[in-house]
């Protein structure tokens, strides 16, 4: 039986490498802007009222679960990344 050899791409798992920075960089970026920059001022919509209270409610129920999805996918992505550069680099020994 004759042995297959195969040729990786290793300019194309940089370039998917470098790829993957920006996209972790990107969910970096939106888990910031959802802890600063979401939301309503608690008095925007009136005072003295029970929808008010439970508006204020989901809205932190929200924001802190998008800045919880971001770090999730982050996280992904940065395991991603290393075994992405472990396995390139493998490559690259190996054909050297």
């Amino acid at each position: 039986m004759a042995v297959q050899y195969y040729q990786v791409d290793l300019d194309e798992m940089d370039l998917a490498i470098r790829r993957l920075y920006d996209v972790a960089r990107r969910l970096e970026r939106a888990r910031l802007k959802a802890h600063h920059e979401t939301g309503l001022a608690h008095e925007a919509l009136g005072k003295e009222f029970a929808e008010v209270y439970e508006f204020n409610a989901a809205q932190a129920s929200v924001k802190i679960h998008m800045e919880q999805v971001s770090t999730h996918l982050r996280s992904f992505a940065e395991d991603f990344i290393h075994n992405l550069k472990l396995t390139r680099d493998a490559y690259e020994n190996a054909e050297t």
